[in-house]
Formats: C-alpha cells, structure tokens, sequence
C-alpha cells in the first residue's frame, strides 16, 4: 500500500492516526465484501440522483453525460495523486484487443445506464433498483450456455426463481401508464447488459492492462457514445439554470462514479463475475429502502413477492458450489 503523502510533502503535516486510518480504510476496500456493500451502494444512489435530475433542471442523460465524463477524470486523477503503482502483469499490451475490449465494455457500460436513469424518473427509482437484482442468476445463466460452467440442480432452481420475480416484477408494471409501462419494460433489459458485460469483461480483460485503466478507458468510450447520442437527440446538455441544487447533483454523481467504478473492476479482477453481479443484489435492497425515504415509493405485494422470489434465485446460486471461470 502505498504511503499517503505525496513526494513533495512532509510526513509531519499529517497525523500518524489520520495515516494509520487511511491505510486502515485502504486495506478494507481490498475485500471483496467490503467492495461489494460500498459499489452496491453506489449504485443505488445512482438511481436516486437520477430520479431527482428533472426536478433540479437536468435532462438525465445530460446528467449522466457529464457525470460520465467526470468520473473519469476524476478516477484518472485520483489514481494518479494516489501515489498507487498502475497494475501490471509483465505482459506486453495487445492494443487492437484493448481498443475492442474498452469498444464493447463501454457500450454495456453506457447503455444500461441510459435506460436506468431514464427510466427511474417514470417507474421510480425503487422498481429501477429492483433490477439490479438479476445480474447474478442471469450471469450464471450465460456461463452455462456458454459451457463456463456446468448447470448444477441448486443453480438451475435458483435461475428460474430469479426469472420468476422478473416476472413479478415486470407485471406490477402493468399498472402503470401506457408510457411507464413501457419504461418498466426497457428497465428489465439492464440486468441483461450487466450479466453480459460481467461475462465478457471476465473473459477479454487484456493481458498488460489494470483495473483503473480499463475503468477509466471504459468511462471514456462511454461518455463519446453518450455525447454523440446526445447531439442526435438534441437533448438539452445543460440544465435549464445553474442554480445550487443542480450544480450539488452533477457534483455528487460525479464524486460517485469517480469511486464505484475503480472500485467495480476492483472487485471483478479479485472476485470473478458471478459475485461482483452480486452488488444488485446489495442494490436492490438499498435503492429500494431510499426510494421509500426519499420519494415515499411504497412497493406493492408484487413488487415485494419480486424481492423474496429474487432472494431465493440469490441464495440458491450462492449456496451451490462455484466453478472458477
């Protein structure tokens, strides 16, 4: 780990208990269950901050645009100040594989995040949150069909009790509008990017290349495809006034992604994908309880037989016994 002070600075100017608190918070942030509660929680503050762009002024893929491009910098710097050594593996960097693998996870990075800030202004940020729930039945789903891992009883039932809260969910939707409806529908298609992303960045993570790099390389790809979809659509890039609440939004979501995702392809490099999509889960619960004390989202009998439906798919393939992939 690496010390806390910058070249240029004396060792006198901070604390020994503030040094020794740091490295302290560093090395529990190298847990896999300490990773997985605190991106789990960023991400469902994620969805609260999108829900809450309109009524600040923010068109939310505006919001996510710059909150994108932000984070990036943000990670990059942070990275950089940190004194922390880039990852390396002694490998040489096959650029053409790099370049195709920050093309696809930036595509699975930036489009679910599309649809769920979108989306969580029209269905509410708990049945978003919601969503997130699947990534872990669906990414043991796809590892089996692509023969990573062989379909075991426990797994297998845990599949379809997650794919039965889908429906669950998907049908407390249907009594919503015709529009939020629909909405309901496109928010159920993110754990479907997520689950594919977490099997192919596990799959194609390039030989050379750490964590922080292709987290920063993946935002980045992200923010042009937004930008460029965002001048297609003539979305409004700007909030409609620069007022202190919608400077402290692009502030705070900024501040979220510069640390959920050096920390995500943390976990995914330490952990594997099957219990990094565990952080929906984490999600899920969160965002759901912030919805309710947020925006009094009170989750009806569907949306509650989701979650217990969802929680036994996340029990029964946790509980059998994993193949490393």
């Amino acid at each position: 780990m690496a010390d806390t002070t910058g070249p240029g600075q004396q060792h006198g100017a901070v604390s020994p208990g503030t040094v020794r608190a740091g490295v302290a918070a560093a090395k529990l942030l190298d847990q896999p269950v300490a990773l997985l509660l605190v991106v789990g929680g960023f991400l469902a503050l994620s969805t609260i901050i999108a829900k809450a762009a309109p009524g600040l002024g923010w068109h939310p893929l505006a919001l996510l645009q710059w909150a994108i491009l932000g984070g990036a910098a943000g990670l990059f710097a942070l990275s950089r100040m940190s004194g922390r050594k880039v990852v390396r593996t002694g490998d040489p960097v096959d650029r053409r594989q790099l370049a195709i693998y920050l093309g696809f996870s930036g595509l699975l990075f930036v489009v679910p995040n599309m649809i769920a800030v979108v989306a969580a202004s029209k269905v509410g940020a708990g049945f978003v949150s919601l969503s997130y729930a699947f990534p872990l039945v669906l990414t043991y789903a796809f590892a089996v069909l692509l023969r990573l891992e062989r379909l075991q009883l426990m797994r297998g039932a845990g599949v379809l009790a997650g794919l039965g809260g889908a429906v669950l969910l998907a049908g407390s939707g249907s009594k919503l509008s015709l529009e939020a409806s629909w909405w309901s529908l496109f928010a159920l298609t993110i754990p479907v990017f997520l689950a594919v992303g977490n099997i192919y960045r596990t799959l194609k993570w390039p030989k050379g290349v750490g964590p922080v790099d292709l987290a920063v390389g993946m935002m980045a790809v992200g923010f042009v495809g937004l930008a460029a979809f965002n001048a297609a659509m003539g979305t409004p890039v700007a909030p409609a006034s620069w007022t202190t609440g919608a400077a402290a939004l692009l502030a705070a979501q900024i501040a979220i992604f510069t640390l959920q995702y050096g920390l995500y392809f943390r976990l995914q490099q330490t952990a594997g994908p099957v219990y990094l999509s565990q952080i929906g889960s984490v999600a899920a619960v969160t965002g759901l309880g912030l919805g309710y004390l947020v925006f009094a989202e009170v989750p009806d009998l569907a949306r509650l037989a989701a979650v217990a439906s969802v929680g036994v798919g996340i029990v029964l393939v946790t509980l059998g016994r994993p193949r490393t992939l």
